[in-house]
């Protein structure tokens, strides 16, 4: 898991504490800016309101320089001044909470999807209808299922990302199309007293090991991640797909606790190890290293189907406490244009949430971006309920005694299915 994601996961389920109490007093503010904007969409078309003027959080780096370079164009086409502040996207929702009502909070803001259903359940956010449906057919469907909590859309798509293999070209002449090529070649490869090893991952992180359990048909959460009442974690599919994830522990006989994401990327770099799984967010510390090697989607799992990466969504959102709505609402779609997220994607090279991008010279001369692009074809987002908080560390516990005790997948998932339904009744 990025080290992004982790930090994204432990501030999820702090922040709920404190947007509950929020979400009671912001709930006539967020109807009443959404009356106020249908009344003047419904009058005038979504145009600014007169004397607008905007808040806009970002995190540092250059997505923010990317919205305050958007924030100038905007400017000039409409007129409102826009204010762009470095605040972490993770940190967001949380300051958003204590800054909204005391009329200092943003007006548009940047957040990870899986923060969403805290907002929404605290009254933090107005809900995306600018969006028709031309427009969303140009946006990739998982893109649009993370930015939406309980069937409504609220975000506007800046980013994507999920995980791929990348493997060293010196050492595999192309991608393993499947997990058996893997196999077959860790046979001759793997060298286990000199620590060389055909393929590594994240054994104990549920992030990048659900790819496994979702090829043969476990889930999270049931209905797109959105029914904590149905945890797919134990069913048949789960189970199958984590007893062929032991069987991979032949050609990794390492246990979970020494396998962490800088020594994958450590044994990658120093040639230790052919294959691994891993994000965009490595490309960077790959291509320092000088390293000749490639990205694909993750090879085919033995019954044939692509295996599920969990994906992450990146979106700009509207503060329920903007006073002016319909200026926010027209900033976040501006912004999230085609034009404006290929200039994006020039400025901060995250993957592009439009598949209609697919076709832009920069991306098709990119095979990495391409292959990460593929890759989110077959991915789901990151169920963003306030629940997610309690599966991390009961899967975590299940995948090590799987993988370094040989516990039979059955049982041990079972258990930690009762654990996160008894950790989600408690907080009730």
């Amino acid at each position: 898991m990025s080290r992004r994601f982790f930090i994204s996961i432990l501030s999820s389920a702090l922040v709920f504490l404190l947007l509950a109490a929020c979400s009671v007093q912001n709930t006539k503010s967020a109807n009443e800016a959404g009356d106020s904007l249908q009344q003047h969409a419904g009058e005038a078309g979504l145009q600014p309101e007169k004397g607008a003027k905007l808040l806009v959080w970002e995190s540092k780096g250059p997505e923010l320089d990317f919205l305050k370079a958007v924030a100038e164009d905007f400017e000039k086409e409409y007129g409102v001044n826009v204010t762009v502040e470095a605040v972490p996207a993770i940190d967001s929702v949380t300051k958003l909470a204590t800054d909204g009502p005391a009329g200092i909070g943003a007006d548009v803001f940047s957040a990870p999807h899986d923060h969403l259903g805290n907002a929404v359940m605290a009254g933090l956010v107005l809900q995306n209808d600018v969006y028709d449906e031309p427009v969303k057919q140009h946006i990739m469907d998982s893109a649009l299922e993370g930015v939406s909590y309980d069937g409504v859309l609220y975000g506007f798509p800046t980013a994507i990302d999920t995980y791929a293999l990348y493997y060293n070209k010196k050492m595999l002449n192309q991608a393993p199309a499947t997990y058996e090529e893997l196999i077959q070649f860790a046979q001759t490869y793997n060298d286990p007293k000199n620590k060389q090893y055909a393929f590594m991952w994240n054994v104990g992180q549920l992030y990048q090991t659900y790819s496994f359990l979702a090829g043969y048909g476990g889930y999270i959460f049931g209905d797109g991640g959105k029914d904590a009442g149905d945890i797919g974690l134990s069913n048949a599919g789960s189970v199958a797909g984590a007893a062929f994830l032991q069987s991979l522990k032949n050609i990794l006989p390492i246990n979970s606790n020494d396998i962490n994401d800088n020594i994958i990327t450590g044994f990658f770099i120093e040639g230790k190890t052919a294959a691994i799984i891993g994000g965009p967010w490595l490309i960077t510390d790959v291509n320092n290293a000088g390293l000749d090697y490639g990205v694909a989607p993750l090879p085919l799992l033995p019954n044939g189907e692509h295996p599920r990466s969990l994906s992450g969504i990146r979106a700009l959102y509207v503060s329920s406490y903007t006073e002016y709505p319909a200026a926010a609402k027209l900033f976040a779609s501006y912004a999230t244009s085609r034009q404006h997220i290929v200039k994006r994607y020039e400025m901060t090279m995250q993957l592009p949430p439009r598949q209609d991008m697919m076709e832009e010279p920069i991306i098709k001369q990119d095979a990495n971006a391409l292959a990460f692009l593929e890759q989110t074809k077959y991915s789901v987002p990151m169920p963003s309920i306030p629940e997610m908080g309690n599966v991390w560390v009961p899967a975590g516990a299940a995948l090590a005694a799987i993988w370094n005790d040989k516990q039979e997948p059955e049982m041990v998932l079972k258990k930690a299915v009762e654990q996160i339904n008894t950790a989600i009744r408690a907080k009730k």
